[in-house]
């Protein structure tokens, strides 16, 4: 367990002193775990915004905030029958051996990104389809290619993007085991030790503003990637498993008719992909965009 597990906090995020059932809350970013244990309104990333408001809304639970690599992660939700973990993405193996959350928030539209003063050489011919899309990550790594793709050790990109990746080759993969995984994997695209990633375009503008780095990355949608991605909070599947996450569920039906938790998502989204954040939004919570109640407000 020593092993497995940093902890980065034992500090009670609750609404009250008196919560008694405890929860230990797994993140696989060791900069989100410090964050959600920190007790402030400042707006951090989607992931940490939503996930308190998810947390204030439990005052019943003590959330020990508790930092493990990915696949530590699953191992400890099998393991402990009050483990959680919030933001993870389904695949078939976590549905075998864990119980989903409604969904807890929505990130749209994966990407993969590079330098864009190495763009002529790291796109090869023909890797683009009639759309400007990325025809497959395959196509990245014609003939007897040197580039890499850096990923996250145990991260789940989806089903779609997971047996893309599954399918390359091990010489075109850099696989890192630290936390902090977008930060520090855009770090390492700066420093040329990759040559891609695949992640969030506002979380890679995040770990760009963090960083303070004067390069320019671009970006490219893949062909069939799904628009968007959905972060679930997973518990172990026991008995106890089961009533936290029925409680979670509960929370989370009232979260998504509350700006707040809308506000949550749009902030850190350029404004040119709201529009259609809507339309999933609704799709996905099955609810009408929340109105902003200063300005729905009346005398």
């Amino acid at each position: 367990m020593r092993n497995l597990v940093i902890f980065i906090s034992f500090i009670c995020f609750c609404a009250n002193s008196y919560a008694q059932d405890k929860i230990h809350w797994l993140s696989y970013d060791a900069n989100a775990s410090i964050e959600f244990a920190l007790e402030n309104s400042s707006t951090i990333s989607m992931v940490t915004d939503t996930t308190r408001l998810l947390m204030t809304s439990l005052p019943k639970y003590q959330f020990s905030i508790e930092y493990a690599k990915s696949p530590s992660i699953d191992r400890l939700l099998k393991k402990l029958p009050n483990a959680c973990a919030p933001n993870r993405v389904k695949n078939p193996k976590r549905l075998k051996e864990s119980i989903f959350s409604l969904p807890l928030n929505i990130a749209p539209n994966l990407r993969l990104h590079y330098l864009k003063d190495k763009k002529s050489s790291l796109l090869p011919q023909n890797s683009l389809n009639k759309a400007g899309k990325l025809a497959s990550l395959a196509a990245l790594f014609t003939g007897k290619s040197v580039y890499t793709l850096g990923i996250d050790s145990g991260r789940s990109l989806g089903i779609f993007l997971d047996q893309q990746i599954a399918s390359l080759d091990g010489h075109n993969l850099v696989v890192r085991t630290g936390g902090g995984s977008t930060t520090s994997l855009v770090q390492m695209l700066l420093k040329n030790r990759i040559d891609y990633i695949l992640d969030y375009p506002f979380s890679v503008n995040s770990a760009l503003n963090y960083l303070s780095s004067p390069r320019v990355l671009e970006s490219l949608e893949i062909a069939g990637s799904p628009d968007y991605i959905i972060g679930y909070v997973t518990c172990n599947n026991g008995e106890k498993g089961q009533q936290i996450i029925k409680e979670i569920n509960i929370a989370l039906q009232d979260l998504y008719n509350s700006y707040a938790f809308y506000q949550a998502h749009i902030r850190y989204l350029d404004k040119r992909d709201i529009a259609n954040f809507n339309r999933v939004y609704q799709e996905i919570f099955q609810v009408d965009i929340p109105k902003n109640p200063v300005n729905s407000s009346t005398d």
